[in-house]
């Protein structure tokens, strides 16, 4: 279970303003919340607690780490706080997540792509360089240079996609729980 339990005062910044801050990446946020996005937030939380299970772990895919108030916002800002769309798409992640979690997410990437992850890379240039000064892990990915020729040799399309969900939930995941656990302080969720 979380430990960090958020009130609507904290959502919307302690009660310091209840208008959206103007800067816009930022909307959306815990502590940065509307009155009627906290309103939402509530409502989502309490449907997540009553189903619990797999609507549960897709909402929290990264794991506990996370922290509620942020793993639940991730989920309302994708859909606008618009409550019908965001259970919508909950339950569609939780149908599309199902094959790959029975295989673990391919926790090995070489039986995911069927070759060396350095092979992938190779033809389609992705990193991670460091942490931002917002806190933010750094990813660069290099799409315009993709060597599609080179791709079709040495994987298939499932391939690059139970690379992806190893990727998502092995190594991004991994990342960030050793990023909380070395500077809890500076976490950025």
């Amino acid at each position: 279970m979380t430990t960090e339990v958020w009130d609507a005062d904290r959502l919307m910044g302690n009660g310091v303003s209840k208008e959206a801050p103007k800067d816009p990446l930022l909307w959306g946020l815990p502590g940065h919340l509307t009155q009627e996005e906290s309103d939402v937030f509530f409502k989502f939380r309490a449907e997540l607690e009553k189903r619990g299970g797999e609507f549960r772990d897709t909402v929290y895919c990264f794991g506990e780490e996370e922290g509620e108030a942020f793993a639940l916002s991730r989920w309302l800002r994708a859909r606008k706080f618009v409550y019908e769309d965001v259970i919508k798409m909950v339950e569609e992640a939780t149908q599309v997540r199902k094959h790959p979690k029975a295989k673990e997410f391919y926790p090995d990437p070489v039986d995911a792509l069927g070759c060396e992850a350095a092979l992938f890379f190779d033809q389609y240039p992705q990193l991670y360089s460091g942490i931002a000064k917002n806190g933010a892990p750094i990813f660069i990915s290099k799409p315009g240079i993709l060597n599609v020729d080179g791709m079709e040799c040495i994987t298939t399309l499932d391939g690059i996609i139970q690379f992806h969900w190893h990727v998502m939930m092995h190594d991004f995941a991994n990342r960030l729980r050793v990023q909380k656990a070395e500077n809890p302080d500076k976490f950025k969720r």
